[in-house]
């Protein structure tokens, strides 16, 4: 009996894993082929920029609502009806043929991308409950792990000379079919009786954890955006490959991640986000500061490292809110969290335009510094 149940749990753990294992399959599968986007309609930097911001548009229009939307269908329901219409609208990006239809459907894939993400996290917060120990980390790990397939088989494909529509088409159809197999394992969410709006605004407990994702949402935008042209200025070889710095980055995120519970039932919510915190502020100011290819893949790597684990602690920690109901406590967090990555990397560009790069980036070293500080400020017990 008592192996019996193991199972089961172990297979509830697997299931939800997939799901952030496919999502992250799906819409790095769509950014890997942004380069055919552009040449397919011509566009220059500014119209490719124009047609790429329908993406977080949409993503950042549904906040408000995602949150009560998930709470009223339940994180089974809506996890599995968001990842089939995100299946969906990756196919049809490869169907559009015009700049209008792209535009929609990117649209679109920003909403629905979003929908996905509130339901998939609480879908993984109930079944954390149910296992009584922390996943959460472990679930954005196997999203970064889709990610990086996903890299791989865009690779594969175009050296097959496949198009985007044959591409697309063969990740839809696995996804799609192992999304059906395993959504009914998926499990429902714990009865509660939390009052919730359409509109959930945070409250102080909540406002603190978005500043928290605020800040480390802005630093993995402003190391996506800008990591490997900082790279570059610090190797001045032009024959080097500019994405060392950054993929050393990416990768410390990924494995943080597949670590990250262990390190946070051993240390407790408070020590892992001041880690990260430190982490962050030393590795950005060791790439500043030491002119030299290697300090500055070591320091993105700890970069990396530091901000692995914390989204997922913010959201365990938001959906312990006593006054929302946690998709819509995770969907108010996340809506502060999400302006950091929409709007941080701009900034930092129109910095670098005046000041230089170097001096620019030097914010990622203090929002470091900002969630170590936020952390030694919180209530790890309750977001009240």
């Amino acid at each position: 009996m008592t192996i019996f149940y193991l199972g089961k749990m172990a297979e509830l753990d697997i299931n939800i894993s997939l799901y952030f294992f496919f999502a992250g399959l799906i819409f790095s599968s769509w950014a890997s082929r942004i380069p055919d986007v552009k040449d397919m309609f011509a566009l220059n930097e500014a119209e490719l920029g124009a047609i790429l911001f329908m993406l977080p548009l949409g993503a950042l229009l549904a906040l408000p609502v995602a949150g009560w939307v998930v709470h009223r269908l339940g994180s089974k329901l809506a996890s599995v009806s968001s990842l089939f219409l995100y299946i969906v609208l990756l196919f049809l990006i490869s169907k559009a043929h015009s700049v209008l239809s792209m535009s929609v459907v990117l649209f679109l894939f920003g909403v629905i991308g979003n929908f996905a993400n509130i339901a998939m996290n609480t879908q993984g917060l109930s079944v954390q409950q149910l296992l009584k120990k922390p996943i959460l980390s472990l679930l954005h790990a196997m999203w970064s792990l889709g990610a990086f397939l996903a890299a791989a088989i865009t690779g594969w494909t175009m050296s097959l000379g496949y198009s985007m529509e044959i591409h697309f088409g063969m990740i839809a159809i696995a996804a799609a079919v192992a999304a059906l197999f395993f959504s009914f394992s998926l499990i429902k969410d714990a009865a509660a009786d939390h009052p919730q709006k359409v509109f959930a605004l945070p409250n102080r407990g909540l406002l603190l954890m978005g500043i928290i994702c605020f800040c480390v949402a802005m630093s993995e935008g402003a190391m996506a955006d800008w990591g490997s042209l900082y790279y570059r200025q610090v190797v001045h070889e032009p024959n080097k490959v500019s994405t060392v710095g950054y993929t050393a980055f990416a990768l410390c995120m990924a494995l943080g991640r597949f670590f990250g519970d262990r390190l946070l039932q051993a240390l407790g919510y408070a020590k892992v986000l001041k880690l990260n915190g430190i982490l962050v502020l030393i590795g950005m100011g060791l790439a500043l500061v030491v002119n030299s290819p290697g300090a500055v893949i070591i320091g993105f790597a700890l970069v990396g490292l530091g901000v692995s684990s914390v989204i997922p602690i913010v959201y365990m920690l938001s959906a312990k809110s006593k006054s929302m109901a946690p998709s819509a406590a995770i969907a108010a967090v996340s809506s502060i969290g999400f302006l950091g990555f929409l709007f941080g990397p701009p900034i930092i560009g129109f910095i670098a335009q005046e000041t230089g790069l170097r001096l620019a980036l030097s914010i990622v070293a203090f929002l470091g510094l900002m969630i170590w500080l936020l952390s030694i400020r919180m209530r790890t017990d309750r977001v009240s």
